[in-house]
């Protein structure tokens, strides 16, 4: 019994000295945003499930250049299920698609997202290692590691968690990273050899891996899970769910052009007074919104804004002998809304080859649908965002 155990401790730990399967990617939104009615989840949460994702949808993503899809998953219908009826009808749908994705030669990360409903965030799970929350998303976790265990793929991942909790580092509570460690613990235990994605705090950026510790990122086969969206300014302007300045903002180019400045300034902050006297935002809003626009054609939506930020990962991976081949973008992306396409055309272009110039892999957020996707408005695919990030035309 003890030898079979460390046979396979060590067929893992090699494992995890290999380099990851997933290089480039892209997000489906198959199941997220769960169906509501009436504030309560529908009979059938996800219904735009398998069964609307056609044999010939996962033939074109291989075709494009992908090799492999992040499938992120709202469980909040699977954690309000005291019957496991939800389970019982959502997992075999998710088993066959993750089959179809293997037999187009695609990987799949799956990455498990907290209930957003009423406006939950991640955090509301995390009440506590021996909390009624976290104990309930930990055995669920646990039986999609189990079921993705049971496929013997090895081009195939689990995110504990995604996004998990907005400040860097928790203080005078449990931070995200003890979590994560106990999670990855019960996760190897039902699942040895599956790939597991670590990431840290403030929104999976950055910023928020400075926190995990050492002997963590040691563990074998794991990935480190990064999101990018910065300039902000420029990747989320005209939003309306982030920042409370974003509704005031859009227009802004990328990269910034020395020789217009000034003029795109005056039209940038043109726009954002408009939007401020059509909403009836306070003079304060607008100042600020004036402030960070301000701040984004000094400095941050300036060509080598991107380089530096990444400098700082690479330099965080040189301290802590993390190779590029565990590195993983798992989202990056910018919105169309308001922005012209040739801007959004530069930002994927450099954001892209910035990160394969590291040696690091990625994964779109989305390919298609809502702000982030690369569709035109015909719901066609278009080339020209797509060579901006070395894909083909299907």
């Amino acid at each position: 019994m003890r030898f079979a155990i460390a046979a396979v401790l060590l067929v893992a730990w090699v494992a995890g000295a290999q380099a990851t399967p997933f290089h480039k990617g892209a997000s489906l939104q198959i199941y997220t945003f769960p169906a509501l009615r009436d504030g309560r989840y529908e009979d059938d949460p996800y219904p735009a499930r398998t069964d609307a994702f056609a044999h010939f949808q996962i033939a074109q993503l291989r075709s494009l250049g992908l090799d492999h899809v992040r499938l992120p998953v709202d469980v909040g219908p699977l954690l309000d299920d005291p019957d496991g009826q939800q389970w019982r009808q959502f997992r075999l749908p998710f088993v066959t698609l993750v089959q179809q994705l293997h037999r187009a030669g695609l990987g799949t990360i799956v990455t498990l997202v907290a209930p957003s409903r009423a406006g939950g965030i991640p955090e509301d799970q995390l009440d506590g290692l021996g909390g009624p929350r976290f104990s309930r998303y930990a055995a669920l976790a646990e039986q999609f590691a189990a079921e993705l265990s049971n496929l013997h793929f090895d081009a195939l991942a689990l995110e504990p968690m995604n996004e998990p909790q907005q400040m860097c580092v928790r203080t005078g509570d449990v931070d995200w990273t003890v979590y994560q460690d106990v999670l990855v613990d019960r996760l190897r235990g039902k699942a040895p050899l599956l790939w597991l994605g670590l990431t840290g705090g403030c929104w999976s950026k950055i910023e928020g891996l400075s926190h995990l510790k050492s002997e963590s990122l040691q563990r074998p086969k794991t990935f480190i899970s990064v999101h990018f969206y910065d300039p902000f300014l420029f990747t989320h302007q005209g939003s309306d769910w982030t920042l409370d300045i974003m509704p005031l903002i859009s227009g802004l180019p990328y990269p910034v052009r020395p020789d217009i400045r000034d003029d795109e300034v005056a039209r940038v902050r043109a726009r954002a007074a408009t939007k401020a006297r059509d909403r009836l935002a306070s003079e304060q809003l607008l100042a600020s919104a004036n402030a960070a626009i301000d701040q984004y054609f000094r400095h941050d939506g300036k060509t080598d804004s991107i380089q530096r930020k990444l400098a700082e990962l690479d330099a965080w991976c040189r301290r802590n002998k993390v190779t590029p081949e565990r590195i993983i973008f798992t989202e990056f992306g910018a919105t169309r809304s308001g922005v012209d396409r040739d801007d959004r055309v530069n930002w994927l272009r450099d954001v892209s080859n910035a990160i394969e110039s590291h040696g690091w892999a990625w994964t779109l957020w989305v390919l298609r649908d809502g702000p982030f996707g690369l569709d035109d408005a015909h719901g066609q695919l278009d080339p020209a965002l797509l060579r901006s990030v070395g894909l083909a035309s299907p």
